[in-house]
C-alpha cells in the first residue's frame, strides 16, 4: 500500500531549507564531516587572546548554518554567544556594511538589557550605544525615542533596518562618523560585560553568504566590520572567497572553508576522473539512513542501495542538494503508488531537480574547461542587467560548478555539478 499517509512522515524528515538547529535533530540527524572547519575554529578560539575575524565559505546548501550551530553549541558552556541571522533581520536588496554593523551592535544592546546576562550592567553604556544607533538609522532623533523605553526603540529600530538604511538617510548624511560612533560603543559594551561575564563574546554572523558577489566584496572590503572588539564569524559568498579582488581585505580575516565532498575522485594533477568515491558517497547516504532512522524499524529500509547511491553522486557532495533529491524521490513515489524509493524512481527525481539548473550558451564552454582541467577560467561575459563578470564567478554561486579539496593533499580542485554532467559531456 502507498499513500499520502504512509509516505507523510518520511517526507517530512527531508526538509533542504532548514539547518540542524535543534539539539535533537544535531543529536540525531548529523553525521560529521572530515573536512569540516567547526574543529579548528574552536582551538583557534581558544589560542586567541586578541579578538579574531573569521570568514566562513561554502556554496549555499553545504551545510554552512549547521556546522555553526555546531560552533555555537561547542562553546556555549565557555563563551557568551550571540546568533545573528541577517536574512531574517535585513532587507536583502538594501545591505551593506552599515546595515550589518548596526545590526551587530543592536543585538549586542538587545543581549545586554536580558535579566541575567549582563548582572552588572552600566545603564550609561547602553544608553550611550542607544543614542548613537538612533543617529545612524534617523536624522531626527526625537522621532525614534521620544518617550520610548530602550527594548521599544530598538525594536523601532529593527524595522528600520529591515527596510534598509538607505532609504532614512539624506543624501546629505556622512554615516562613516555615526557608525565609528556606534562601534567605539558597542566595543566599551563588549568590554565592561566580558569583565563582568568573565567569558570572551562570540558573535556569529549568519546569511550574508547569500548575497551577491559585488555586494558582499562591497561589504566586506570596508574595515568597520574588522573593528568591533569581540570574535566574530561571518559566512561569505563562495565567489567572493575565490575571486582575485578579494584577495587585499580577506587579510584582515582568518578563512575557513567548508568544502563539499567529492563524489568522484580527482587524478594526480587534480584534474576530475569517473571514478567513484565510494567513501564519501557511504558517508552521504548515512545523511539518508540516519533521518530515516527516526521511523518504525520496518519502514527503515524503504530506500534501495542503488537509489541513495545515485541520490548522493547527483547531489555533488551538496548537503541540501542530497536533502531536496530524498524529499523530491518521496514525492515521486507516492505519484507511483510505490511504497519504496527504487533506482528507476531516484532517476524521475533526479530529472526533476534538473529543472531548476539554467543553463545559458556562454556557460557551456567554461564548464566544459573546468570539467577537463579541475580549474575555473577568467573569462568574462556582459549582460546588459549585470555589466561585465567572471563567467566561472557567477558558475560557483549558482552552483554549476563545485569546489572540492584533495584529502590527501589538501589542494583545491573543481569539477562541474554531477547534475548537469551528462549535459555538458553531449556538447
Amino acid at each position: 500500500m502507498s499513500n499520502t499517509k504512509f509516505w507523510k512522515p518520511v517526507y517530512q524528515l527531508f526538509k533542504p531549507e532548514e539547518p540542524l538547529a535543534k539539539p535533537e535533530d544535531l543529536r540525531d540527524f548529523y553525521v560529521q564531516r572530515p573536512d569540516s572547519p567547526v574543529d579548528n575554529l574552536v582551538s583557534s578560539l581558544e589560542m586567541a587572546d586578541e579578538p579574531t575575524k573569521f570568514l566562513l565559505a561554502g556554496h549555499r546548501g553545504g551545510g554552512k548554518t549547521t556546522e555553526l550551530r555546531r560552533v555555537e553549541r561547542l562553546l556555549a558552556e565557555d563563551y557568551a554567544v550571540i546568533w545573528i541571522d541577517t536574512e531574517t533581520a535585513l532587507d536583502r536588496y538594501n545591505i551593506g556594511y552599515a546595515e550589518v554593523v548596526v545590526l551587530i551592535g543592536q543585538e549586542i544592546c538587545c543581549q545586554a538589557i536580558k535579566p541575567g546576562w549582563w548582572s552588572n550592567r552600566d545603564e550609561r553604556l547602553l544608553e550611550a550605544l542607544e543614542e548613537s544607533l538612533t543617529t545612524v538609522v534617523y536624522q531626527e532623533k526625537e522621532q525614534a525615542n521620544a518617550n520610548l523605553a530602550l527594548p521599544d526603540v530598538l525594536q523601532k529600530m529593527g524595522l528600520v533596518l529591515k527596510r534598509g538604511l538607505t532609504r532614512e538617510f539624506s543624501s546629505t548624511l556622512n554615516i562613516r562618523p555615526q557608525l565609528s560612533e556606534v562601534i567605539v560603543r558597542v566595543n566599551e559594551i563588549i568590554k565592561a560585560a566580558e569583565r563582568d561575564r568573565k567569558q570572551k563574546l562570540v558573535v556569529i554572523v549568519d546569511g550574508l553568504d547569500r548575497h551577491d558577489w559585488r555586494t558582499a566584496l562591497e561589504m566586506f572590503a570596508s574595515p568597520l566590520l574588522t573593528e568591533l572588539e569581540c570574535h566574530i564569524i561571518y559566512t561569505i559568498p563562495i565567489s567572493l572567497r575565490y575571486s582575485s579582488d578579494f584577495r587585499q581585505p580577506m587579510e584582515s580575516f582568518q578563512c575557513l572553508d567548508l568544502v563539499n565532498l567529492p563524489v568522484f575522485k580527482c587524478d594526480d594533477n587534480f584534474h576530475p576522473t569517473d571514478i567513484p568515491h565510494q567513501a564519501n558517497r557511504e558517508l552521504l547516504g548515512r545523511v539518508i539512513s540516519k533521518r530515516l532512522a527516526r521511523l518504525d524499524r520496518k519502514d527503515q529500509d524503504i530506500f534501495t542501495y542503488g537509489a541513495v547511491n545515485l541520490l548522493c553522486e547527483k547531489s555533488g557532495g551538496v548537503m541540501r542538494d542530497l536533502i531536496r533529491l530524498a524529499r523530491i524521490s518521496c514525492q515521486v513515489a507516492l505519484r507511483k503508488k510505490q511504497d519504496y524509493v527504487d533506482l528507476k524512481i531516484a532517476e524521475d527525481a533526479v530529472k526533476e531537480e534538473r529543472k531548476i539548473y539554467t543553463l545559458s550558451d556562454y556557460h557551456f564552454p567554461e564548464l566544459a574547461t573546468v570539467h577537463q582541467t579541475g580549474r575555473p577560467t577568467t573569462n568574462t561575459y556582459s549582460l546588459p542587467s549585470k555589466g561585465e563578470f567572471v563567467i566561472c564567478d557567477e558558475l560557483l554561486q549558482n552552483k554549476f560548478i563545485l569546489g572540492y579539496y584533495d584529502e590527501q593533499t589538501m589542494n583545491l580542485w573543481f569539477d562541474v555539478h554531477p547534475i548537469l554532467l551528462d549535459e555538458v559531456m553531449r556538447i
